[in-house]
């Protein structure tokens, strides 16, 4: 009792009349015994009480508690102070004709900006977002005014999947940066942008 209390941070001790109690059951369960050559028991085996079960010959009640509740379940765990270190698929707008590019990084999404934005200083080529700068001649932003987070998720086909719908989004409303080839027909993500929510 006082090694649970301890090993719990508790620093009160117990008083007596708390830790008055009936007589537990025997705590030695028989299994079906096969009797040896000399007639004793072959199968016995000591059953050990568990913190619960203790705790139940006593005036002491036990409650117990657990983290996994629905709304924990439910929602996205936001204890983040930074929402850039994070990775996943991300949304970068023209802050001239806001036209959009859906990206997907396993880098954190700072590192990523500034990938697009040495892209477009350098006209690299290596980015559809900083290309559509450069070719228009429209401005690059800071990462809080042109990208969006849109998914935090880690990576694989579910992933891939939320990255294509977003591109299918942007898409359907001739807003897309992203390469044409990277858009394709799709009935199910249709339904989805039709349905009102």
């Amino acid at each position: 009792m006082k090694k649970t209390l301890s090993t719990t941070s508790f620093v009160i001790t117990p008083s007596r009349s708390l830790l008055t109690h009936t007589t537990p059951p025997n705590d030695t369960t028989h299994f079906p015994q096969n009797k040896n050559t000399n007639g004793s028991p072959s199968h016995t085996l000591a059953k050990k009480p568990d913190t619960l079960q203790t705790y139940s010959y006593t005036n002491i009640r036990i409650a117990s508690r657990t983290n996994n509740t629905l709304h924990d379940l439910l929602t996205c765990n936001t204890h983040h102070h930074d929402k850039f270190t994070r990775s996943s698929v991300y949304r970068l707008a023209c802050p001239d004709c806001g036209k959009a590019y859906i990206g997907q990084t396993g880098k954190d999404f700072a590192s990523r900006h500034k990938e697009h934005k040495q892209s477009f200083r350098h006209n690299t080529h290596t980015s559809k977002f900083a290309e559509h700068l450069n070719n228009h001649m429209h401005s690059f932003g800071p990462i809080q005014d042109i990208m969006n987070i849109l998914e935090f998720h880690k990576k694989g086909p579910h992933l891939n999947t939320l990255k294509q719908f977003h591109i299918h989004k942007e898409a359907a409303s001739h807003n897309h940066l992203n390469d044409e080839h990277t858009v394709t027909p799709n009935q199910i993500f249709d339904t989805i942008l039709n349905f009102d929510f």
